[in-house]
């Protein structure tokens, strides 16, 4: 009866053991299935951002191409604007030339 209760004994280290050494590997393998999720994570977070990042300076560029679109159509219309003003006073310059040598 003493043999057979060391023998349990010994059978139950045994697989005390066993278990404990099971465990440590499912604990290796959860660890890298972990850091292998972390890693990807970590991977898609990076392009998520640089794509962000890529869209923000398309519409920054777009958004600045129509400023400069509308600023070159205003400072056309200035420019218009100039041209014709120039124009009546260069008619009344040579209209005042024209009466001072006639004087």
């Amino acid at each position: 009866m003493i043999e057979d209760t060391i023998r349990a004994v010994k059978e139950a280290e045994a697989k005390a053991e066993t278990l404990i050494a099971d465990a440590g590997k499912q604990a290796d393998s959860i660890a890298r299935e972990a850091e292998t999720q972390a890693s990807k994570m970590i991977e898609d977070a990076k392009e998520a951002a640089k794509k962000t990042i890529g869209d923000a300076l398309e519409k920054a560029r777009a958004a600045g191409e129509e400023k400069l679109k509308e600023a070159d159509a205003e400072a056309a219309k200035e420019a218009e604007a100039l041209k014709g003003a120039a124009g009546q006073k260069k008619d009344a310059a040579v209209a005042a030339v024209i009466d001072a040598l006639l004087q």
